[in-house]
């Protein structure tokens, strides 16, 4: 029965949105900016809203007066698995559906408020979702003795400081004070469970039927439910350099912040066993043992959210068109397992080793009139995982994005950003083992389109 316990994996808990889960590789969630977002993320050395402060808190110098954007995005995944001979425990097929589309429709808001002092000094504070995912399967599909929802959600309140030097440089400044709160759902194979305790005692030949009647049925399955939540601290840097009246390029870089997430897992075990195929006296028994093992207890994980640097660059050709550019480097290396502490019992401990990622993107902007401006980016974003370690939670693979957008200047304090993303990931398989041996296999297909409106005022 202690293998069940040690079963649990908090893998949502370590993860984030993307196909269900997140816009970007890894957990990161993506876009905190709708204006940015028409660019693939490339135009972070060239805006002038509010949202720049996400991006680079030195970009603030290049807000006039005090400016608000408010963002919301809206997630649109599709994502789909399909079986290729998954397996519980004992190593025998599990039947069940593939899981649905798992992705679940999400919509995600952002604040920025920037205020310059004077001619030197700029101040600001985000509030936004740097983090979190969202994956969500039937209770019947194969690997559901892996995981059946997983979900992320942080929030991070980033106040920020802008100083500049001399027409050329500006450096910032930020603190992070960001919340987390995470939850992981599987089911429990206690058919197969009860059936191994009882061929310790019986003929093979009736333990044979035993695992047949018993593991890996619905009807036999317990669940497990584990979520916590934690508040951390980190800080964020950045510079830009204005090298011509037309070129502008930006160094930035937002710090890992360390997490330890408190919280409960839960459990429900089914109350049929004495009615099963093992009989009144022997399935009463081992009822009896599933019910004094698997009690609501406390449950712990320490989570630490990885660092990021990026470079971008802006040029403005002429009147109308602009180019972009940005680089970004994520250290997902830092998520190399997932520990889950139950209180009373063994560690869960499942092995991820991620590796460092890079997203390199480029965009476009062209003015046709005084009040309109389109935009356009593409960017690649590679994955920390492979078809060695991939996780059922986090189906990630390398990704392509495709974004549209436009601002329109209704006066010329007030704007709005419209845009849209499509992000396609290249098709991948999962061949991932729980601690007990439960195996999901199969091949993934996901994308998913995102929809982002931002309105700026500036007063």
């Amino acid at each position: 029965m202690k293998t069940i316990c040690r079963s649990l994996q908090l893998i949502g808990v370590g993860s984030a949105l993307l196909a269900g889960q997140a816009l970007a590789s890894g957990y990161n969630f993506g876009t905190q900016s709708a204006s940015n977002q028409g660019f693939a993320n490339a135009g972070a050395a060239g805006l002038t809203d509010a949202s720049v402060l996400f991006y680079n808190p030195a970009g603030m110098s290049q807000v006039e007066g005090t400016q608000v954007s408010g963002v919301l995005n809206y997630i649109i995944p599709d994502g789909n698995f399909t079986n290729t001979n998954s397996t519980n425990a004992a190593g025998m097929a599990v039947t069940g559906s593939n899981g649905g589309s798992f992705g679940v429709a999400t919509p995600v808001p952002h604040m920025y408020l920037t205020h310059q002092i004077d001619d030197r000094w700029t101040v600001g504070v985000g509030m936004f979702v740097p983090f979190g995912s969202h994956t969500d399967y039937s209770k019947d599909w194969v690997g559901r003795y892996n995981t059946t929802e997983s979900s992320l959600m942080t929030f991070n309140l980033n106040p920020s400081v802008a100083y500049k030097f001399n027409d050329m440089v500006t450096v910032g400044a930020g603190v992070s004070v960001q919340y987390i709160e995470g939850k992981l759902a599987k089911q429990l194979d206690l058919g197969l469970s009860a059936a191994s305790t009882a061929c310790k005692s019986v003929p093979a030949a009736t333990c044979s039927a035993l695992m047949r009647a018993l593991a890996s049925k619905t009807q036999y399955d317990g669940s497990s439910e584990v979520t916590g939540d934690d508040i951390g601290y980190g800080f964020n840097l950045g510079a830009t350099f204005k090298l011509s009246d037309a070129t502008r390029v930006g160094v930035a870089y937002r710090s890992a912040i360390k997490h330890k997430l408190e919280g409960d897992a839960k459990f429900t075990v089914p109350q049929n066993f004495a009615s099963s195929a093992l009989g009144a006296a022997a399935g009463g028994q081992i009822q009896a043992g599933l019910n004094a093992q698997l009690k609501n207890k406390a449950a712990t994980l320490e989570v630490e959210t990885p660092e990021s640097f990026s470079l971008n660059a802006f040029h403005q050709i002429n009147e109308q068109w602009a180019v972009m550019a940005d680089y970004t480097w994520t250290r997902h290396s830092r998520f190399d397992e997932i520990r889950i502490k139950l209180d009373g019992a063994a560690d869960s401990v499942t092995p991820t080793n991620w590796n460092d990622t890079s997203r390199y993107s480029v965009g476009v902007s062209y003015k046709p009139t005084e009040k309109w401006t389109l935009r356009g980016g593409l960017a690649y974003d590679n994955a920390p995982e492979n078809d060695q370690n991939r996780i059922a939670s986090i189906p990630d693979s390398d990704r392509v994005w495709v974004a549209l957008g436009a601002n329109y200047a209704f006066t010329p304090t007030q704007s709005v950003d419209l845009t849209a993303i499509y992000v396609d990931l290249k098709n991948s398989t999962i061949a991932q083992k729980d601690q007990n041996g439960a195996t999901v296999r199969g091949n993934y297909d996901i994308s998913s389109v995102t929809l982002g409106v931002q309105y700026n005022h500036r007063f």
